[in-house]
Order: C-alpha cells, then sequence, then structure tokens
C-alpha cells in the first residue's frame, strides 16, 4: 500500500513477485506474516509543503476506522510514530501528537493538515534472515490498491526496508528481486499514490495570458484567475481549516481590484461601475478577521520579548482577541454565505468568461505593458521622491499602496516580459515593500494595542499589569517605525537609480521597448 521507508520493487506482472520471494528465498530465510487489511491516508497542507520538504504523513486504520496509526518520514530517513489517534482530520499543529511536532512545526507552520489520498488494500510483512537467524532486512509484500474516489488502483510490489547496521544485505536483496524481474520504483509511496490519483504535485500551471492576446481579453482572462483562486480557498476560509485561506482569499480580492483599478479601461465601463464597489465589500469584509488572525498569530513572540512584563500578563488580551475573532468570523461567514455574494460570483463568472473568449479588438497585451508599467514606475517614484523625514505616515502608506500596484502589474504582465528582467525588478522593488511593510504594520499593530487597551479598560478585562505589557509592547513598535523609517531613505535612495525608460527597456521585448521610446 506504499507504506513509508524502504524502496519499492514492483513489475505489472503479479506472478513477479511470488518469483522474486522464491529468489530470496535462495539465499536467506524468508519469514512472512499474515495479509493486513487496512486504510491509509497520506496527509498534508494544502499546499503540500510536506511533500516539498520531502517528508510523508501517514494515518493508517483498519478498513472498518477506528484509531489511527501516525507515521511521519522525515526528509533525513528518520521514522516517528504516534498513536493511537482518533481526533481527525483536519488539524493544526497543535493538535496532533506531541512526538510528532517538533519535526513538523518548521514546515507545517499555520496550515492545517488535511487527507490528500487515501488507498485501501492488504499488506504481507516479513522478515529476511541470515544464516544465523538475525533479521537483516524488513520486507513489505503490498497487493494493489484501491484510491478513494477514483478507479484506478496503485500497483503493488516488494517494499525492501533496510535495518541499521545491514546495508549491504539491502543492497544484495536489491540485486535478487532485480534478477527476478522487478523494477526498481524510487518514488516515495506518497508520491505513487498522488500520481496514481491523477495529480502532479510538481506541475506548474500554464500563463494565463500570451504576448499576442488583445489587452481586455488578458485582462479579463487573469481576473477569472484570481476568481479562481477565491473559488478554490471559499470553504477553507469559511470552515476555518487554517488561517492562511483567508489570507489567500484577500490576495486574491486585493489583485482582483488592483487590476480593474489600473487596467480596468481595457473593460466594459458599466462593468467596472458595477464591480469596484463589491470588491471592495469583499475587501472590508474579510480584513477585521485578517488582522486579528495577524495579532493572534504574532502575540506570543511579543509576550516572549517582554523586558519588565510576563508572557502570561499578555493572555487577558489573547482572551479579548480571541472573542472579538469569534464575532467577526461570524460577520465574515455570513458575508462569504450570503446571497449577495452568490449574485456577485455569478455575474462576475459569467461577464469575464464572455470577455476571455471574444476574440476582442485594440492594442495587445504586450504592445500596452510597458506603457502600463512606466505609469506604475512613475506613480512610486513620484511619491517615493517627495517623502521627507517630516512626511505623515499616510504618504509612506500610499507609496505601499503604489508598490503593491507596481507588483501586480509586474506579476500580471510576466509572461510577455523578459523573465530575468521581471525577477530582477520583483526583487529590487520587494526590499522597498519589506520596509515600508514593516513601518505599516508596526504602526497598525501599535494602534491596534491602543484601541485594545481602551476597550479592555472600559471592560474591565485586564488589570494594571496587562496594562504596562501592552504599553511596552506599544513602545516596541513604535521604535520598529522609527528604525524602519530611518531605513526607508536609503533603501528609497537605491530604489530609485534607474529612470522609468531603464526599466521598461529591460523589462519589454524589444520591439514593445522601442514603440514606447517612440522608434519606428
Amino acid at each position: 500500500m506504499g507504506g513509508p521507508g524502504g524502496v519499492l520493487w514492483s513489475s505489472p506482472q503479479p506472478s513477479a513477485i511470488s518469483a522474486a520471494l522464491r529468489a530470496l528465498a535462495g539465499t536467506y530465510t524468508v519469514a512472512m506474516g499474515r495479509p493486513v487489511t487496512a486504510r491509509r491516508t497520506w496527509l498534508d497542507s494544502v499546499d503540500r509543503r510536506l511533500y516539498r520538504a520531502g517528508m510523508a504523513l501517514t494515518a493508517t486504520a483498519g478498513t472498518d476506522g477506528g484509531a489511527e496509526t501516525l507515521e511521519l518520514s522525515a526528509a533525513d530517513g528518520a521514522t516517528v510514530t504516534a498513536g493511537p489517534d482518533t481526533a481527525g482530520w483536519p488539524r493544526l499543529l497543535g493538535g496532533l501528537p506531541a512526538e510528532l511536532r517538533p519535526r513538523l512545526e518548521p514546515v507545517l507552520g499555520v496550515r492545517a493538515l488535511l487527507p490528500m489520498v487515501q488507498v485501501s488494500g492488504s499488506s504481507v510483512a516479513g522478515r529476511l534472515l541470515d544464516a544465523e537467524g538475525k533479521t537483516v532486512l524488513r520486507l513489505v509484500y503490498e497487493r494493489p490498491a484501491t484510491i478513494a474516489g477514483s478507479p484506478a488502483r496503485l500497483p503493488g510490489g516488494l517494499r525492501l526496508v533496510p535495518l541499521r547496521g545491514y546495508a549491504a544485505a539491502a543492497v544484495r536483496a536489491g540485486r535478487i528481486v532485480q534478477g527476478a524481474g522487478l523494477v526498481r520504483d524510487d518514488r516515495s509511496g506518497y508520491a505513487a499514490a498522488l500520481a496514481v490519483a491523477g495529480v502532479d504535485p510538481d506541475a506548474t500551471a500554464p500563463p494565463v495570458i500570451r504576448p499576442g492576446l488583445p489587452g481586455d481579453v488578458a485582462v479579463a482572462r487573469v481576473l477569472l484567475s484570481f476568481l479562481d483562486e477565491m473559488d478554490a480557498v471559499h470553504d477553507g476560509t469559511v470552515a476555518d481549516t487554517d488561517i492562511e485561506f483567508l489570507h489567500d482569499f484577500r490576495v486574491a480580492v486585493r489583485r482582483s481590484r488592483s487590476v480593474v483599478k489600473l487596467l480596468g479601461d481595457l473593460l466594459p465601463a458599466d462593468l467596472v461601475g458595477w464591480v469596484t464597489p463589491e470588491l471592495k465589500w469583499l475587501g472590508d469584509l474579510t480584513a477585521p478577521s485578517r488582522d486579528l488572525d495577524v495579532h493572534l498569530e504574532e502575540l506570543p513572540s511579543m509576550a516572549a520579548g517582554l523586558a519588565s512584563g510576563r508572557p502570561e500578563d499578555m493572555e487577558p488580551m489573547a482572551l479579548h482577541l480571541r472573542g472579538l475573532r469569534a464575532s467577526e468570523r461570524r460577520r465574515l461567514v455570513r458575508g462569504l454565505r450570503s446571497a449577495r455574494y452568490e449574485r456577485w460570483r455569478a455575474r462576475w463568472q459569467t461577464s469575464l468568461a464572455e470577455l476571455a473568449s471574444r476574440d476582442g479588438d485594440g492594442p495587445s497585451v504586450r504592445e500596452i505593458s510597458a506603457d502600463r508599467l512606466a505609469g506604475a514606475y512613475r506613480r512610486v517614484l513620484r511619491r517615493g521622491g517627495r517623502i521627507t523625514p517630516a512626511s505623515p505616515a499616510e504618504d509612506l502608506h500610499d507609496l505601499r499602496k503604489r508598490c503593491k500596484e507596481l507588483r501586480y502589474l509586474l506579476e500580471f504582465f510576466a509572461p510577455v516580459l523578459v523573465p530575468g528582467g521581471v525577477r530582477g525588478a520583483i526583487k529590487e522593488l520587494k526590499s522597498l515593500q519589506d520596509v515600508l511593510g514593516t513601518f505599516q504594520d508596526s504602526e497598525a499593530q501599535r494602534e491596534a494595542i491602543y484601541a485594545l487597551a481602551a476597550d479592555m479598560m472600559m471592560r474591565g478585562d485586564a488589570d494594571s499589569r496587562t496594562m504596562l505589557a501592552m504599553g511596552e509592547i506599544a513602545a516596541r513598535l513604535q521604535e520598529s517605525m522609527r528604525s524602519s523609517r530611518a531605513e526607508f531613505a536609503a533603501t528609497f535612495a537605491s530604489f530609485g537609480q534607474l529612470s522609468v525608460q531603464s526599466r521598461t527597456d529591460r523589462l519589454t521585448p524589444a520591439p514593445a521597448a522601442a514603440a514606447i521610446a517612440g522608434v519606428t
């Protein structure tokens, strides 16, 4: 059934397994147990963080359900087992058995574990013993298994699991089964199960747009892809599976708003006039819950850094934030399940699909890319050049918005731009965004703490120690604002060295660059 560990040797001919076992019996004593029928589920985050880290986590139980045994195969070959486990899925890191958390925390973070693929079948465990009766190798005869929700079956095979100190026996056994007609499959059981289920975790989505596509069609296709992203995370957002579902939903909304703002003149005016307030509504609907998620996620590190207070002094604030989050979550869920949301989604999807499938007219997306990027760069350079040490914080916030818009345009036009130029442009823009982001996030958190302190005092939810601890954190955030603002001047000076023309020239292919320069 594709269990973790070892190397799988397989063949499309079922008789080859029996032949391989007979061949092994010519050198070793083969001791096989009884067949065991089980259901194995591979677990991962929705973005497959464990797979990308070379890890696999399985939950195995009898086919009639019941408690599961959890087994984690780490990238370094180590195996950690836990159970019996009955908590079910999805589940966040804090709900996992303690023995699994140290290895999963750096990889999984705040994401929940979800069932990725499930197989049901039988296997027979066995051992190879040498002439002295010592076990030198474990083996598992895995019979073909059924993939849940799919007519496909996971091929069986003979899995050889080496033991410490007997590497030579593993090599020898491998040669024997290969000579009997088996072929080595170096994929992990997880990778093999995903492949049979029709999932290619390494696949990359093709570009949504291409150079010759009319601009209006390209905009519609990109906006349609953002709606697909919202659809993909909608249920996880409503169910509160983990906080990244809401974050991903908000990113898709924010990108949609920026594209409508910056490229909406290529779309029908009545459609833009209708969707602009609807997208703002979605942004306003999702912002409070996301802000509270961020506050709660960062609170432990803030509390751990207290100099004069204690981490436990911040517990009243955590309780207050959780109460606010529960209230905002109810409002968020009502909104995402509302008739207004369904009407918006249906009309937006229908309108975009119609625009995306037509022939279109006007300039191509490649022809407009240089002009639109030049305009976005001018806005960033002009606003950033006006900022002085005396400028209000709102000026830095406005510049951050302009930087985000430029970033979205770079990502939008990436398929028609010079790849190396795009990577370099995003890298240098990110340095500026990081400084501005630290400044704005620090200010937002400081203001949130002030507001929370006032609310908690009015409700009588905090004592003097909590108030003092919150004041210390606010002071630390104020210092973060000061240092990031001081860093901004040097960062922007470096960013602003290139002219707008130089930037567009290195981004756009020669014909587009020549056109914007007025060369025919």
